[in-house]
């Protein structure tokens, strides 16, 4: 069976450390997926504006999985949304106001905010992430519906901010780890792995016509729906350990590596020892 369609993650996966990737050496492999009608994926927890600036020559043809799956546009045409109900949101704000150690953005479909009380420092490094975001005095002035959350902790105490959330907000809330001291907020029916069941209903697709390739654990359901989950060789041991398929580093350019093999050879690159 052929591979028909395939998803990367952005952050830690297709992009390098400096938030790069080979753009020629991608033109390429592209103009081979239109050849052979592969559809190709862009699955990410950031938003979707952001994640077009990394493919303006291509960015209409493609498939855009942004906000983690809760924000679905293919070939320009929005095919799925998803909001955290008014009531949620709320309770997250109020909770948010309690734990001033952590950084957080809201995302709408369209626009990003952060408090006006953020530090020059924290909202220069953000920026490439959440371009054109709009500072804010309280969260709760937002008129539209809500798609996520995405925190920053300076603290790095990942583990203990998770837990602590998951005893405050609703349970209609999912709250992931999206990696590099980085958690997201989402609708609890939201993930990425359901973003790819739908469309590989869409475009009728079975498991092993599928690759996608993901770091962190807000890529786990999507790398587990398909046959071809590759974990990169950056990520945490724990991850990697998970999967069948590990791909080379994100900065040895691991998902072009993987999938430039596959088109040439037919097999699929595996670091698995």
């Amino acid at each position: 069976m052929s591979i028909k369609m395939i998803a990367v993650d952005m952050d830690g996966t297709f992009l390098n450390s400096e938030s790069k990737y080979n753009i020629e050496r991608f033109k390429k492999i592209y103009s081979h997926f239109k050849q052979r009608h592969i559809q190709f994926v862009v699955a990410s927890g950031n938003p979707y504006r952001q994640l077009q600036g990394f493919f303006e020559q291509q960015k209409d043809e493609l498939i855009f999985v942004a906000e983690n799956g809760g924000y679905i546009v293919d070939k320009g045409q929005e095919i799925y949304e998803a909001y955290i109900e008014d009531l949620d949101s709320q309770i997250i704000i109020n909770t948010l106001k309690n734990m001033p150690d952590i950084l957080c953005w809201v995302c709408t479909k369209d626009q990003s905010y952060t408090l006006d009380t953020i530090s020059d420092y924290y909202y220069e490094m953000f920026l490439p992430y959440f371009p054109g975001v709009k500072k804010i005095q309280d969260f709760s002035l937002i008129k539209d519906k809500l798609v996520k959350f995405a925190l920053y902790l300076p603290l790095k105490n990942v583990e203990q901010v998770i837990h602590d959330l998951k005893e405050k907000v609703s349970s209609n809330i999912c709250i992931v780890d999206s990696g590099h001291y980085c958690v997201d907020l989402i609708p609890n029916h939201v993930n990425k792995g359901e973003a790819m069941k739908k469309l590989m209903t869409i475009y009728h697709l079975k498991k092993d016509e599928v690759m996608a390739f993901g770091d962190a654990y807000n890529d786990e359901a999507m790398l587990k729906v398909v046959q071809y989950g590759y974990a990169m060789n950056n990520a945490k041991d724990e991850f990697k350990d998970m999967f069948d398929y590990i791909a080379p580093s994100h900065d040895e350019e691991g998902v072009l590596e993987v999938i430039e093999n596959y088109l040439l050879t037919g097999q699929f690159l595996n670091m698995k020892r």
